[in-house]
């Protein structure tokens, strides 16, 4: 086993497309290149940018998973997301959000790494290690406020929480939707879950049961159709790959040669699975819809088949690495630093979208809030407190939006709204007084400065109690 591993942190001269086997950093490619493929499709016909290019970046997305020591198609894609996310900021998505962080850590990351050899194994190991020091933070604090926004009167309440609406989607299949024990079983798993898994991962000893704790709950999560989810749920994949030790994917290869035959077979073996996976959903998918459409219904077998083999792999090769190399974060903890005041910003007074929000049930507008311990913190900003009660506007589109639900709009929003929806007129309540839209009105988007327009985001105001799961 000792000569088996030593043999594959030899570099290789054979050609790219020629089956190798998979180090750290040709698996956060592989995985990549799954978020990258569904992301893209995801977007055609939405946004400014052509159906033609977020078409070719699809593909070059599922190059990126066939071949994954294509290490420059992974930076194209990254580099296409960064610059996509910021075109279409500020953007509402958490999962979208995460998977920036984690692609900016990457693209930085390869500007730090010398490149005398793109291919030897020990650039592309100390690549992936730079990635992983503060990639992994990413990870705990996604589940440090998917905990803590969840401690709230209506994330608790099994009338509204968002744990029993995704509950009532997989138990409706068992007629179990209405199980009492079932919804407060999902409230209160969704904490044990990520606690657990947080802290675990960082413990070496006890890492594989964090991993087996923590991955199931990203597939059963998928699984649901809710907000479509199998896209957070592989960034999350790409997150946990960061925590797998360089022995178990040696242990991984060795135990498949021994049970094929040889070392030659398993690698020919993977890379037709790889192939054989591809092939399987273009084909079904194309037969069936007539093009290579991302939805729940097409995406759940192939989202089913790469999240339980990759959750296979960590149970059976993950093993603690009594001498595994520490990654070195350095100067790139301000990444997860920022990540992490991203997540505080509800209580900041800031962005109520984005904030990893997690489908918490989180209410901190108007001064108020249904969180156990504080809302919004004494020194936080003023975005929150004003808000505005739209009662009739000129667009249907808008009445349909937020007059007929009985929405607020934190003032800002409204303003956003305003600014970007030429000839709107609306009559509103603001502060208590009955006032009419017009060209007097002071519009706080327009005199705010560019990196608070970028930023600031606020989903609509719910007024109803207990407040049910929007978000």
């Amino acid at each position: 086993m000792a000569y088996f591993e030593q043999t594959q942190d030899r570099v290789s001269d054979v050609g790219l497309t020629t089956p190798q086997a998979l180090d750290r950093f040709g698996l956060l490619t592989l995985l990549s290149g799954l978020y990258f493929f569904q992301f893209w499709l995801l977007q055609l016909g939405h946004g400014p940018w052509p159906d033609m290019v977020l078409s070719v970046l699809a593909a070059f997305a599922a190059v990126q998973f066939l071949l994954p020591r294509l290490s420059a198609l992974f930076l194209i894609n990254a580099g296409a997301f960064v610059a996509h996310y910021a075109s279409q900021s500020p953007v509402a998505s958490n999962n979208q959000t995460t998977a920036v962080f984690f692609f900016g850590i990457v693209l930085i990351a390869a500007l730090l790494i010398k490149r005398k050899d793109k291919r030897t194994v020990n650039e592309r190991e100390s690549l992936f290690l730079a990635i992983a020091g503060p990639g992994r933070w990413l990870l705990a604090i996604m589940y440090f406020y998917g905990i803590y926004h969840k401690i709230n009167a209506d994330f608790l309440d099994p009338m509204v929480s968002c744990a029993v609406v995704l509950y009532g989607l997989l138990a409706a299949n068992f007629g179990l939707s209405d199980w009492s024990v079932g919804k407060y079983g999902a409230i209160y798993a969704t904490f044990l879950v990520e606690g657990v898994a947080m802290v675990l991962l960082f413990i070496p000893r006890w890492k594989v049961v964090g991993m087996a704790i923590g991955v199931p709950f990203h597939v059963v999560i998928g699984w649901t159709g809710y907000a479509y989810y199998k896209d957070f749920s592989t960034i999350v994949l790409v997150l946990y790959a960061l925590f797998i030790p360089a022995s178990s994917l040696h242990s991984g290869l060795y135990k498949l040669s021994h049970l094929v035959g040889s070392k030659g077979r398993a690698l020919t073996l993977g890379r037709a699975a790889l192939l054989v996976l591809a092939l399987a959903y273009a084909s079904l998918t194309v037969m069936r819809s007539g093009s290579l459409v991302v939805t729940h219904d097409s995406f759940t077998w192939i989202f089913t088949v790469y999240a339980i083999a990759f959750y296979v792999f960590l149970i059976l090769c993950v093993r603690p690495a009594h001498q595994e190399v520490q990654p070195r974060t350095g100067w790139m903890a301000v990444i997860p630093l920022l990540f992490f005041v991203n997540g505080a910003s509800p209580y900041l007074g800031l962005k109520t979208e984005s904030a990893i929000a997690m489908y918490s049930n989180l209410h901190t507008e108007g001064g108020q809030t249904n969180h156990l311990i504080h809302g919004t913190l004494p020194f936080a900003a003023k975005y929150q407190e004003n808000l505005v009660v739209p009662l009739a506007s000129n667009s249907p589109a808008f009445d349909r939006a937020f007059v007929f639900s009985g929405s607020a709009l934190v003032r800002y929003e409204f303003d956003r709204i305003l600014a970007q929806t030429p000839g709107l007129k609306v009559q509103a309540i603001v502060n208590g007084q009955h006032v009419v839209t017009g060209p007097d009105w002071e519009n706080h988007y327009l005199s705010a400065g560019p990196l608070a327009r970028a930023f600031l985001l606020f989903k609509p105001v719910d007024f109803n109690r207990p407040k049910v799961c929007t978000h």
